[in-house]
């Protein structure tokens, strides 16, 4: 199969897998947040935002790179991991300890200290798990990648479900996500030893220092989207306390669930780009182009949309006591929209070997960002955290155009921006026309959509996209599979 027909049935087969997760998790956290409520979601909330901060130094950002050379170099793969597990061994001692310390210094109830004490360990063993996955990564077996998905939602809502039964508070629903990334890992570990071989460990210390510094910038770029993602979060607890959280972590929970498109769709890419990156410069620029392409068509629409509906959504699934989480979802969305650019983004810095390049731009995107809550949260609370997010995304993505752009991978944004940009532009003045005669929003919703994906097919996909749908079409029916 071709490269681009590989990427296309590879993101397929993790998005559906995301959309039956999606939907698990989706129940799972309507019954906790309509269990615990505003503060204990809160509280939940800050324990993973906290420790996914810190778990970034049990990876090192060596999962990455791991996934980028031996997607172009496949013989590498035992060498990697069976260095990476006694690295990633002994730097999560240090994260656990490092955690420790900090969530005591803080001085938070000790409910919260056990939450997360417990979810600190939980994602530890989910850095595990993607060391495993990283491998089927570059291998492009994203199938086994999928599966670990659906099981960690799985066993997450049944203890969620048992939980509620128990009456069990918090701490125990920490416990339970312990429980799904552990039935995961032995999962992973289990068709990794099955399909490659089971691990031996090593202790190559010129393979340490060489991954150590090519590993270094992703590391360091890895804090700092994690910083990014998480510290408004962390700063609303310490500003406006458990329930402000909670409101916020309702309506970012569902932005981000709204990127999974651009998420899979960069996963099935990125071994690709790796490969690129050595064989063909132009290659590269182009797939990238075409890719940013998709991503806007995708995410312009998706934004729009969640707008119209947010309120209905946050009542429908959460109840009308998180109607505080409809003005932050609207606004929130758009960052979502900016997001699926800079994954993309993101990865083709780090395909192209310029990921201490892109250390530099997300240090500069961390700064925007925490200068911009400290501003905004004491005054706003959790609204004044999204409109952060928003202005911190438009800001990375601009800032990496332009980075690639001098390193001589111009995605000629402008252009390939035209239609996507003008197309939202005319399902909003349709919108606005029809809410004027007080036409319902679902069929507002439905003629737009029809408005959108006319110009988008006609206009906005080339013979080569249309054969593209058509041979992935063929591969869907029964009968037809890879060669």
């Amino acid at each position: 199969m071709s490269s681009a027909t590989r990427i296309a049935r590879n993101t397929s087969v993790l998005l559906i897998s995301q959309i039956i997760s999606f939907g698990e998790s989706a129940v799972y956290t309507i019954l906790v947040a309509r269990y615990l409520g505003a503060e204990g979601l809160g509280i939940l909330n800050f324990g993973v935002a906290l420790t996914a901060i810190f778990s970034i130094f049990a990876s090192f950002g060596l999962t990455t790179l791991a996934i980028r050379e031996v997607a172009r170099d496949n013989s590498q793969a035992s060498k990697y991991v069976a260095n990476i597990i006694p690295i990633q061994m002994l730097l999560a001692l240090f994260t656990v300890g490092l955690i420790a310390v900090l969530v005591n210094v803080l001085g938070y109830p000790q409910q919260t200290i056990y939450v997360v004490y417990i979810l600190s360990i939980s994602l530890i063993v989910s850095t595990f798990s993607n060391l495993f996955l990283a491998i089927f990564q570059a291998f492009e077996q994203l199938e086994f990648q999928a599966i670990a998905l659906i099981i960690t939602s799985v066993v997450a809502l049944c203890a969620a479900v048992l939980g509620i039964r128990l009456h069990a508070n918090v701490v125990a629903f920490a416990f339970f996500m312990l429980v799904s990334n552990g039935a995961a890992l032995v999962y992973v570990y289990a068709v990794y030893a099955q399909r490659f071989f089971v691990p031996r460990l090593e202790a190559d210390f010129t393979f340490w220092r060489s991954a150590f510094k090519e590993a270094w910038p992703m590391l360091a770029a890895a804090i700092g989207v994690a910083i990014y993602f998480r510290i408004d979060v962390v700063m609303i607890s310490l500003i406006q306390g458990a329930t402000a959280v909670g409101f916020y972590s309702v309506a970012y929970t569902l932005s981000e669930a709204s990127t999974v498109v651009g998420s899979m769709f960069v996963t099935s890419l990125f071994p690709v780009l790796s490969r690129q990156h050595q064989n063909s410069k132009a290659s590269l620029r182009d797939t990238s182009t075409h890719s940013l392409r998709y991503m806007l068509y995708f995410a312009l629409p998706m934004a729009f949309f969640v707008t119209l509906w947010a309120k209905p959504i946050v009542s429908l699934l959460f109840g009308s006591a998180f109607d505080p989480s409809v003005t932050a979802l609207q606004v929130l969305i758009w960052a979502a929209a900016l997001m699926y650019l800079a994954i993309l983004l993101g990865n083709v810095l780090f395909a192209a070997n310029l990921q201490r390049v892109s250390l530099i731009l997300i240090s500069a995107a961390v700064a925007v960002n925490v200068s911009l809550n400290v501003l905004l949260i004491p005054k706003y609370s959790y609204i004044g955290a999204s409109f952060a997010t928003v202005a911190t995304e438009a800001s990375l993505v601009a800032l990496d155009l332009i980075v690639l752009g001098r390193y001589g991978y111009d995605l000629r944004f402008r252009r390939t921006s035209l239609l996507p940009v003008f197309g939202l532009c005319v399902i909003v003045a349709i919108s606005a026309l029809l809410f004027l005669r007080n036409v319902p929003v679902a069929l507002i919703t439905i003629v737009d959509l029809t408005v959108y994906a006319a110009l988008i097919y006609k206009l906005g996909l080339n013979e080569q996209d249309k054969r593209l749908i058509g041979s992935l079409l063929k591969l869907s029916r029964p009968g037809k599979s890879e060669r």
